[in-house]
């Protein structure tokens, strides 16, 4: 009797770590494969976090017209930053509208010009230049 509880005990145990250990080591699930919280303008951003629609963690997919673009992020109009994932093979525009879907990091104040900006980190392109855009300037306008 005492060798089939301490059998029975030893599975458990071992199963437990199979799964603990299996846990660990997974590897965590991409913005583009985890549903979107929100579905917004970048303009609109400011309103969501405000109104706790969106919090840390979560994922979005924002759309807006790309202000200034370097290798591996964007900003687009109403401050928000978004960093490319390094598993997006895509290629980014430098200018016009696109759709991005990305995880929200947080807001931050930018102490040079005074303005909040909305980090995201992870960030795929869903949709490139949107041809409503195409004739429009890079300004906030």
């Amino acid at each position: 009797m005492k060798k089939k509880i301490f059998l029975l005990v030893a599975v458990v145990v071992l199963a437990a770590v199979f799964f603990g250990l299996s846990e660990y080591f997974r590897t965590p699930e991409t913005a583009l494969e985890r549903d979107a919280t929100v579905v917004l303008d970048s303009q609109q951003l400011e309103m969501a976090v405000g109104m706790e629609d969106l919090k840390p963690g979560d994922v979005a997919v924002i759309s807006g017209e790309i202000v200034s673009a370097e290798s591996q992020s964007v900003e687009l109009i109403g401050g928000v930053l978004i960093t490319r994932s390094a598993e997006d093979e895509a290629q980014w525009p430098k200018a016009g509208g696109a759709t991005f879907k990305a995880k929200f990091d947080g807001v931050e104040e930018d102490e040079f010009f005074g303005e909040m900006l909305y980090r995201f980190s992870g960030g795929f392109l869903v949709e490139g230049l949107q041809a409503k855009n195409l004739n429009q300037s890079n300004s906030e306008e």
